[in-house]
């Protein structure tokens, strides 16, 4: 009959896995920290080949909506475990990173969780979020610098006309 493990010996386990995976990655340099508050709290030091990294407060439903714009939570073994300068903020002791960001308004914690989303995804979003923008920069430098860029009637034109370099 075979005897169960103890929860000593299953901890111990995992953490001879972690150590055996983690030597198996390819390392990545450790960056020193500035102490001097220039850093932010969502900055993110670790990358995932083939993906984009990105903070999200869960607040107002960001969670949701980036759940359903592609993203999907990051699980410490994809960033090296809870271990210094990658997630060592991580106070999830689950599958999902997160660190505390700040306060919800009725005085919870609020919190922001390390997501990932396909990198060619994500260089879609972006190529039609600046399409979006540069139909904003036409409408300005045409003069129709409204919500919809068709008319600037109601709106201050200098006589000169809207000019602006890159």
């Amino acid at each position: 009959m075979a005897v169960a493990d103890t929860p000593e010996d299953k901890r111990e386990k995992a953490l001879e896995k972690q150590v055996r995976n983690n030597s198996e990655r390819p390392s990545q340099e450790r960056k020193r920290n500035v102490f001097n508050g220039t850093q932010g709290k969502l900055t993110i030091n670790y990358t995932i080949d083939g993906y984009h990294l990105h903070g999200f407060n869960d607040e107002n439903g960001r969670i949701a909506d980036a759940l359903d714009g592609g993203y999907e939570f990051v699980a410490p073994e994809e960033v090296g475990g809870v271990k210094e300068n990658v997630v060592s903020r991580n106070t999830d002791l689950g599958d999902k990173v997160r660190w505390l960001v700040g306060r919800t308004a009725d005085g919870g914690p609020l919190y922001c969780y390390l997501m990932k989303i396909k990198q060619e995804w994500y260089e879609e979003d972006q190529a039609a979020l600046q399409a979006k923008n540069n139909l904003i920069d036409d409408a300005i430098r045409g003069g129709r610098n409204t919500k919809d860029g068709t008319s600037a009637e109601g709106f201050y034109t200098p006589r000169e006309g809207i000019k602006y370099t890159n």
